[in-house]
């Protein structure tokens, strides 16, 4: 990780890690050798700026074009480069003739600053030169670039905490397992995000178990829990199995001592109830009702997909996706009585939720205290059609 963070490294992981390379051929084909004969030198900690245009060095397998640097390393030392700039690029690290790590960006953009973000961390497997390539993406990208470099820390193996953040190899299928400490309950959010590989993390632990594979944006993971004191584990793994670097985040949310963990809540309607699922990805709520009212349930959660269910007098129904986006919604005529409202995720996925109950009235298209454009713009619609049918007769 760079400077500020830690790393985990065990030298036998990340010289495996690093080992795979390319075929000579396609090397040949991106003009490796003339590219490092001629460039310039970078060395760790440095920074540099420059521009990717159509007198750029050309690779002759896909035209697109590229500038090098050449630095010069010890055996096991870890570099993370940062490309950033206007640029959509790529980044490659060589051993002569053969590329040991590549990252590309996760997102194309235009004129944007950030368009051609990419981070890569690596090991040089041995002493040596090696050549740093930024690439543009494809034979139309040009562009200004900035370059960052900076060594990796190694991680100390300590356990993570809230604000941690640490760079590390996968190596092979199998996971890698961290240990999370938490001293204070709060909304923890964990992030794997790498260029190389689709991230897939697990947390489990005091009664907690979540998964996640895309939740982070693009192919990187992220698990949003509400976690008390104790300890925890973080599994790491490539969901499409690939390897390579990644960084693991741990971030800690103070909130509110409204936020509901426990079932059986009595919910008020014309309220709005936050609440977290437990580790079924569930949660249960009582609405208790003196008289008949039209009632709708709206479950807004937060990145993943709610389901609602309520049962009661005469009533069992549920929906999935009939609110906004993923979030589920119900609209009911509901008698007196005491009704079970229950808030799961689809695929027993887990987050933070709010859960909003709004009385209907007599206009039931129109919720008085509903803060969603929707539904009145689907009442505005019904009464247009109805305006139209009355002209028509």
């Amino acid at each position: 990780m760079i400077k500020d963070s830690s790393l985990k490294t065990r030298p036998t992981r990340i010289f495996a890690a690093i080992a795979l390379t390319l075929a000579l051929a396609a090397c040949q084909k991106l003009g490796i050798g003339a590219a490092a004969d001629s460039a310039p030198t970078l060395a760790v900690g440095d920074a540099t700026s420059g521009e990717i245009t159509s007198s750029s060095r050309l690779n002759y397998n896909d035209g697109s074009r590229h500038q090098g640097y050449r630095m010069t390393l010890k055996n096991g030392e870890a570099v993370a480069l940062e490309l950033g700039g206007a640029l959509n690029g790529q980044l490659a690290v060589f051993d002569g003739q053969n590329m040991i790590a590549s990252a590309s960006a996760s997102y194309e953009g235009e004129g944007d600053d950030s368009a051609g973000a990419v981070g890569l961390a690596f090991r040089a497997p041995k002493d040596g030169t090696y050549l740093i390539a930024v690439n543009s993406a494809s034979s139309s990208s040009f562009g200004p670039f900035k370059l960052k470099t900076a060594t990796v820390v190694p991680y100390d193996g300590k356990p993570l905490g809230a604000d941690s953040r640490i760079t590390d190899w996968l190596v092979g299928t199998d996971k890698q397992e961290y240990k999370l400490t938490v001293a204070k309950a709060g909304l923890y959010t964990v992030t794997m995000e790498s260029s190389a590989f689709d991230s897939y993390l697990r947390l489990n632990g005091r009664n907690v178990e979540v998964e996640d594979d895309d939740n982070g944006g693009q192919l990187n993971a992220r698990i949003r829990a509400y976690l008390e004191p104790g300890d925890y584990t973080i599994a790491a793994s490539s969901l499409n199995g690939s390897t390579g670097s990644f960084k693991l985040g741990v971030a800690m949310t103070a909130t509110d001592q409204g936020l509901i963990t426990r079932d059986g809540t009595a919910l008020t309607v014309g309220q709005t109830a936050q609440s977290m699922m437990d580790s079924r990805g569930r949660r249960t709520f009582i609405l208790n009702l003196d008289s008949a009212r039209h009632i709708q349930f709206d479950a807004i959660a937060d990145g993943f997909d709610s389901v609602l269910h309520v049962t009661g007098p005469g009533v069992d129904a549920e929906d999935d996706d009939g609110g906004n986006g993923t979030n589920a919604r119900l609209s009911l005529p509901l008698g007196p009585g005491r009704y079970t409202v229950a808030v799961t995720g689809f695929g027993n996925q887990q987050g933070v939720f709010e859960l909003e109950t709004t009385d209907l009235g007599s206009d039931v298209t129109t919720p008085a205290n509903s803060n969603r454009k929707d539904a009145a713009t689907e009442a505005a619609a019904a009464a247009a059609d109805a305006a139209a049918a009355v002209e028509v007769d």
